[in-house]
Formats: C-alpha cells, structure tokens, sequence
C-alpha cells in the first residue's frame, strides 16, 4: 500500500495550532514583548537596529535580530498584527514538518511520523502561540539545525555544514542565550577533537565554528555600542539578578515595573530606583555585579534557587505570577513521561541495551549545555521548549532500537537459534 506523503498526514496540526493562536492571541493591540520586536522590525527597515541613547532597556539590545528580521517585510507592507500573529503556529508547523524528516533518517516512515505526532501534539507549546514570541522561530532552527547536523556527520557535505551552523547562529540571533551555548559546545568540540581525533569531533567542531562565524557580525555591531567583546544582549543580567539570593525570592523573574507595583517587591525599590538613572548597558552591568557579589556571600541561597529554576523550568511552578494549578498540572502531565523516557534512554545505552546513532552525542551535548544555560539565570518554560525536539528524538531512537532487538529476539527464538548474549 502507498503511503501518504508526510506532509499530507501532518496537515491536520497546522488548523490546529492556528485555532490554538487564534484563542490565545487576545485583542488587536500589542501585548508582552510584541512592541519591541515590532519596534526592532522597523528600525531594521531604516537600516538600524538598537536605539543608542534610549533610556528604556528594551529598546537597546534585549532582543536579537532573528524575529524582528522576519517581522520586516509584514512591517514594511503594513500587514495587521492579528495577521503577523499566525507566524507563530505556522513555524511550528514547519518544525514539525522537518522534525519528521530529521527521524526519518534513522527509522521507518511509521516510526518518524508518529514522532512527529507526538511532537505536535505537544500541548505546552500552545504557551508559545498566540502572541508574538521568540519560541516558534527558535523551534524551527533548532531542527533544522539538527538535522543539518545528522546529515554532516553522516556525510560530510558543504551544504550540509551549511544548514547546521547557520541554522545555530540563526538561533542565537532569535535568542541570544544560545550565542553562550555555542561558544560552550565549541570548547567542548575542541577538546573532544584533541582528545579522540575522530570524524564526529572534527565534524562538530566544523559546525560550531560555522555557527560562531554567523554569530560575528552581531558580535561586531555591539561591540560598536558597548565596547564589550562578546556580547550578546543586555537582558541577561536582570535574569541573573533574579536568581541570585534574595529575602522571599526563589529566582522567579520579575519585570522591572513590577517592582513599583508590587508591595512584595518594596524593598528591591531603592536599588531598582539607583539602576533606573543608568544607561542600558550599565544598568545590565550593575545588575551582573549585584548578582555577583549576592551569589558569593550566599553560595547555598543560589543553589536552591537552582534546583527551584529546574523545577520552574520543567513544571512552571514556584514562579512570580499566579499559576493556574491547571498549568501547572498540564506542564507537569506532558514533561515527566519525556524526563522518564529520558532516564530510560541513558538506562538503555549504559547497558548497551540500543546503540544510537553516531550524532546522539552532539544532540546530547546540546541538549545538556542548552538547558544548563537557561538554569544559570531565572527561566520559564517556554525558554526551554526549543529542546524538546532532542529530548524527543533520543527516546524515539531508543524505543525504536529496543523494539527492532526485541523483534530480532523474538525471530531468532522461532527459528530456533540461540540468543546471543
């Protein structure tokens, strides 16, 4: 019997995940961050990006280039925001597009589809739909990447190393957090390479190179504004100032006029008042030294706001805001069978039960240093959701790999043959 083409059988997602969008996306004014990413979008089409001069944070180097650049051209033709809103499920659509053609490299149309399903019925994605937001891009780059890295590895070819790096530098342009996860997984892939001279080192060190490289001419332009060499964006220090130990606070971020707001935030008022005056750029430097200097004093407050960070992560609680239980409840029904699956996996390829495919190492790696990134400072849940596709992909491989042995077992006892221990 024929099969249906991939993208035919996965159509039904992407109706699906523009009603998600249309529920969730509000009014037809601007919400959360979709003002400055359209403010971004048009200072692109003037041949600027950050606003030198401006007293308000968002508007220097909060954000990458990655979204206000595809925003451009709906700015420049003055499409609605209602309009530019549907991006969002139909990035997700195309990942999950290519998601199916990254699983179908090592397993059965069967197999990659079901994975694909199972990506897409992923329901803590619907946080990242409806409004603007960073996620859906990030998603969609991060597979694509992947799977520019699988066929690297296995292959070797130009436009394969292509697809790979600069997919990843494309990530970190859509969030600048993953410029650091790149810079990292370079070292990583450098002494890897000098320590085993192998072809998969060498080939993961070719992407993060190619990656860092289309990393460069952000790098340059805000050296230009900074003076500051490597440096991504100015949002990340209010994160660390978050997670370092405070009185009451377990690392939930909080806005800055939230401070002003709210009588549990009074006593951060006098700093925040200090920081206020400051450019962008010293306030994000004055908000690392106060982080700093709190972590040093209380090593163990910050430890504990690690482990509430991991669990903020994964089950959106304890965070700032008033969580529906329900949330919480739905975030934790949909990550503790992938964590399991997880364990199961590394449980797996420890007994040497499955043998994964030569480039579930760097997945891995980028998986581990990706989430350990997002740990460091105060996250949430949507931060993470671009690596679920890893995740996935490593408990699919192995289920696949479990399941093709236990047949071959199974065979083997039918005919009669001796198992091989």
């Amino acid at each position: 019997m024929r099969q249906r083409p991939a993208l035919v059988s996965l159509a039904p997602l992407l109706p699906l995940w523009l009603a998600v969008s249309l529920l969730r996306s509000g009014g037809p004014g601007a919400v959360g961050d979709e003002q400055s990413f359209l403010r971004y979008a048009d200072n692109l089409l003037h041949g600027t990006f950050a606003t030198p001069g401006t007293g308000d944070a968002t508007q220097f180097l909060w954000h990458g280039p990655g979204l206000p650049a595809l925003l451009a051209p709906f700015v420049a033709l003055h499409a609605s925001l209602p309009l530019m809103r549907l991006l969002g499920p139909l990035l997700l659509f195309l990942a999950i597009v290519l998601f199916y053609r990254l699983l179908r490299m090592r397993l059965s149309h069967g197999w990659a589809l079901a994975g694909a399903w199972l990506l897409g019925f992923y329901v803590p994605f619907g946080e990242i739909v409806g409004p603007l937001h960073k996620e859906p891009l990030a998603l969609l780059l991060l597979v694509a990447a992947l799977l520019g890295t699988a066929r690297y590895v296995e292959h070797g070819r130009v436009g394969q190393l292509a697809l790979a790096g600069l997919s990843l530098a494309g990530l970190a342009m859509t969030r600048l957090e993953y410029g650091w996860v790149i810079l990292a997984l370079l070292g990583l892939a450098a002494l890897w390479t000098a320590a085993t001279r192998g072809i998969v080192p060498r080939r993961a060190l070719s992407i993060c190179a190619v990656a860092l490289a289309g990393c460069v001419p952000w790098l340059l332009y805000t050296y230009s504004l900074t003076g500051h060499v490597l440096y991504w964006g100015n949002s990340g220090g209010l994160s660390l100032y978050w997670m370092a130990p405070h009185n009451d606070q377990l690392g939930a971020w909080h806005a800055v006029h939230s401070v002003f707001s709210q009588p549990a935030l009074a006593p951060f008022r006098p700093f925040f008042n200090h920081v206020e005056t400051l450019s962008p750029l010293q306030r994000d430097l004055a908000f690392d030294h106060a982080a700093i200097i709190a972590i040093g004093h209380n090593p163990a407050g910050y430890v504990l706001n690690l482990l509430a960070n991991a669990a903020r992560s994964c089950f959106a609680a304890p965070i700032s805001s008033q969580v529906p239980i329900g949330a919480v409840v739905l975030e934790a029904a949909f990550t503790i069978p992938l964590l399991t699956g997880l364990v199961l996996c590394a449980r797996a390829a420890r007994r040497g039960l499955v043998r994964l495919p030569r480039e579930a190492g760097p997945f891995a790696a980028f998986g581990i240093v990706g989430l350990a990134v997002h740990l460091l400072p105060s996250s949430e849940p949507r931060m993470v959701l671009p690596l679920v596709p890893i995740a996935l992909w490593l408990v699919l491989q192995t289920a696949a790999g479990q399941a093709h042995r236990r047949r071959a077992l199974h065979s083997r006892a039918a005919r009669g043959t001796p198992a091989l221990a």
